[in-house]
């Protein structure tokens, strides 16, 4: 598999639809995700949270929708929704299974006391444990800055899909 498309600004994002429409809760996540676990130091982009402690656990890319590494994990499924905040959680309704679609995949790496992202991804879960390769995509370091520049509010108006009325 080649690599996914790298999303560099809210635009690129907003383009791939991922998170949307309601009641998916991708961009709720990727906003959390950004300001809690994320800090950007030297061109690095530093874990700042125990990643066991927010429920992530090992994404084992079976499928090959990621490069090889050594390690992924994943979080974002919200029947072990772990410590996210219920501004992420507060949709999720167990009998749509499209609330419960997006994940954040990362690469890491650690060395001594310190562990970083080499990869942040976003992704479409399509269930059984099968993942949409044409919906996951790259999230670049300078689209965290971007969002982290944010508050929860502005970020969703910006990037909102305006839905379209039934008649």
């Amino acid at each position: 598999m080649g690599r996914p498309r790298k999303l560099k600004k809210l635009s690129h994002l907003k383009d791939t639809e991922f998170g949307q429409p309601y009641p998916r809760h991708g961009l709720s996540l990727l906003c959390w995700f950004a300001h809690k676990c994320v800090e950007i130091d030297n061109n690095r982009m530093i874990a700042r949270c125990n990643l066991e402690d927010f429920g992530f656990h090992p994404f084992h890319n079976s499928e090959g929708i990621l490069p090889k590494t050594d390690q992924y994990y994943e979080i974002g499924n919200l029947h072990h929704p772990g410590a996210l905040p219920h501004y992420v959680t507060k949709n999720y309704d167990s009998d749509v299974r499209e609330s419960n679609a997006d994940r954040i995949v990362v690469s890491v790496n650690s060395k001594w006391n310190e562990t970083w992202f080499t990869g942040i991804y976003v992704t479409h879960h399509l269930g059984q444990g099968s993942f949409d390769k044409n919906s996951t995509f790259c999230i670049s370091q300078g689209l965290i800055r971007i969002i982290q520049s944010l508050k929860w509010s502005e970020f969703i108006r910006q990037i909102k899909i305006r839905q379209r009325r039934r008649y």
